[in-house]
């Protein structure tokens, strides 16, 4: 080794000093400036811009720990279709990203979610789960203790204690979601899981929801997929497990287990067919009911099986009448004979069990418990007034009593307001209603 003279030696200290001291302090130096400078923050929105494929505004961005940022003021926006500008999709106060590995953790505060209508709002988390292979975590872990999600004119929703999880696995990614509903009167756990799987050609996505504990879900939440409040009443209450599918772009197929509580009725019956009254408030279990698509008939129920248990109430007549006629339902003996100056028959209990098939066959069965022969499906006390069908009925036949019409046995319906709405039910394309003449464009 070639011995160093003092004035080297001072060189060499002089130059580890200013390595290992003034260098890190003049990055530091330069990196506070340029992350407090105003033009920081733009230029974070137009890369977490290009990255999301949306458009980011901010009001801040800081960096409490190595690593870790905080975005305070985030709202997402995406173009709208056809160039009509853009709309807002997301908001938060903060969101304090904390990276660990290839895991990394995100804590919300204030966070809003938005969508025009319920199917762009599951578009625009399909097109999120398409980019997430640019992610660049393995596992991406999201909790806040609030969260508002707006699905449409009047349909919003607020959540608590939100924790989500986005997997990138083999197959494609997955989001899954536990949060609980707030609403009057109950906080019920929920759960949802949204899967893209690539292995398939053409890609399906599935969306699952599920209630897991608390007491049953105000029945509005099905206003996502329907007008539930219309047809099942505003007291009514839903839980259960609903599992959306979709192939590429084709329509959703659905499939739907569990108890709808506090049904009513009248909204059901009377209100949407005039003439045929039924009052009452019943619970309908779903052992299974999917909706899909029918062959030549479009979108629809394409078979649903339960039981529907109700009591105290009353139904008219008329509609007694009309379901005996068109669907072979059996007066007992001691009801055979209707006083033709009453218009309702009061009943204390109501219980049917239903199996509706693809092919648009009914077969029924009662539902009364064993204090009551298998067959009866209304009783008064301890007698029974209406047993069910011998053999098979048909969605034909359900049609025709619920659909009042001057129409002979045997003739189909006019289509009309009031039957075409029963289309969704797996109707025989030889047996669905046509335009009678004298409806004309109807």
């Amino acid at each position: 080794m070639f011995p160093l003279s003092r004035p080297a030696r001072q060189g060499l200290a002089t130059a580890a000093l200013t390595v290992l001291t003034v260098l890190p302090t003049g990055f530091t130096a330069f990196h506070a400036w340029r992350i407090n400078r105003p033009g920081h923050v733009r230029d974070v929105e137009i890369t977490l811009g290009r990255r999301l494929g949306l458009q980011v505004t901010l009001d801040s961005v800081t960096y409490p720990q190595p690593g870790e940022i905080l975005y305070r003021g985030i709202v997402l926006r995406q173009e709208e279709p056809r160039g009509k500008g853009l709309a807002e999709i997301a908001r938060a106060k903060s969101l304090h990203l904390v990276p660990s590995g290839r895991e990394l953790v995100v804590h919300a505060e204030e966070l809003a979610l938005r969508g025009e209508s319920p199917d762009q709002g599951v578009n625009q988390l399909g097109g999120f789960l398409q980019r997430s292979g640019e992610v660049l975590y393995d596992r991406v872990a999201l909790t806040a203790p609030t969260a508002r999600v707006e699905l449409g004119p009047n349909l919003a929703f607020q959540v608590q204690d939100l924790a989500t999880t986005l997997t990138t696995e083999a197959g494609g990614p997955t989001l899954r979601a536990s949060y609980k509903l707030a609403e009057p009167g109950s906080k019920t756990r929920c759960e949802l899981t949204l899967a893209r799987d690539r292995r398939t050609d053409p890609v399906q996505t599935t969306l699952a929801l599920k209630t897991l504990e608390g007491s049953p879900l105000p029945g509005r939440v099905l206003n996502v997929f329907f007008d539930a409040t219309d047809w099942i009443g505003e007291a009514a209450r839903v839980d259960g497990r609903l599992t959306l599918r979709r192939s590429g772009v084709s329509p959703w197929e659905g499939e739907f287990v569990g108890d709808l509580h506090d049904v009513d009725l009248a909204a059901m019956v009377a209100s949407r067919f005039p003439g045929r009254r039924l009052t009452g408030k019943a619970r309908v279990a779903i052992e299974a009911a999917r909706w899909g698509d029918r062959p030549g008939q479009g979108a629809g129920w394409i078979e649903a099986r339960g039981r529907l248990v109700a009591g105290p109430g009353s139904a008219g007549v008329d509609l007694i009448s009309a379901l005996t006629r068109e669907m072979k339902f059996r007066p007992s003996s001691r009801h055979g004979r209707i006083d033709p100056r009453k218009t309702e028959v009061e009943f204390g209990s109501l219980g049917l069990a239903f199996d509706v098939r693809p092919d648009g066959e009914i077969h029924l069965s009662g539902a009364l418990g064993h204090e009551h022969p298998p067959d009866a499906v209304l009783a008064a006390g301890v007698n029974a007034l209406i047993h069910a069908p011998e053999g098979a009925s048909s969605v034909h036949g359900l049609i025709k009593a619920l659909v009042a019409s001057d129409a002979r046995p045997g003739v189909l319906v006019p289509l009309t307001s009031e039957s075409r709405v029963l289309l969704c039910l797996p109707t025989p394309q030889d047996a669905a209603p046509r335009p009678s003449r004298a409806m004309g464009a109807n």
